[in-house]
């Protein structure tokens, strides 16, 4: 089971191969400002993931309320009994607190959209990432809390197999830097590793 939103996890890992840096035309826009619209409005709405494996994470972004123009972002992870996450929802994983997004300006960077694919010139919202200390926890019909090696978990049989997820309890409240952008009717997230932006997430919206 893995965990929602990699960018708070100790390890990046999980994160494609990117790169960083780098500048000049932009092949895609950021979202921008019109008149009185806050400049990451158009980021707002619900997003969704292509499956993978059983698991399909679904992000919520809504304006923070206090006028500052930053961004709320309410992520989970569903586990379906299928691997196409078709079937019965066994479990739906969440974060006991939201990340905020505070704007910080635009940047070019060249980065690969796809494993794959040749390095894509994009400007990115830059945003500095914020949690106050959370946890995990996953809920649904087909989870099962137990204990194995002397760790508390939570625990899905699906079709062809089973996934876990260990009960760490509260985790510290982190700052990161990262950024988002839209192409097409995709809304992809970039973390900086080091000195350069990596791609995070792809998002499809709802």
């Amino acid at each position: 089971m893995k965990k929602t939103v990699a960018i708070f996890l100790a390890s990046s890992s999980a994160l494609l191969a990117g790169c960083g840096g780098g500048g000049g035309d932009s092949g895609s826009s950021n979202a921008g400002a019109s008149g009185n619209t806050p400049a990451l409005a158009a980021y707002v709405g619900t997003w969704q993931a292509p499956c993978d494996d059983h698991e399909r994470d679904t992000m919520v972004v809504t304006l923070k309320g206090d006028g500052s123009g930053a961004l709320e972002f309410t992520p989970t992870t569903e586990t379906y009994f299928k691997a196409d996450c078709s079937g019965a929802l066994l479990g739906t994983e969440t974060m006991s607190a939201k990340i905020s997004a505070a704007p910080d300006g635009t940047a070019d960077i060249q980065i690969k959209l796809t494993n794959n694919g040749a390095a894509t010139s994009v400007r990115i919202d830059k945003l500095t990432l914020s949690i106050p200390a959370y946890s995990f926890s996953v809920t649904g019909p087909g989870v099962q809390y137990v204990k194995k090696e002397g760790q508390q978990q939570w625990c899905i049989d699906y079709e062809g197999g089973s996934t876990c997820l260990i009960d760490e309890g509260m985790r510290p409240a982190q700052t990161i830097a990262g950024g988002v952008f839209l192409r097409d009717n995709n809304l992809y997230t970039v973390v900086k590793d080091g000195g350069a932006y990596v791609p995070d997430m792809l998002y499809v919206k709802k």
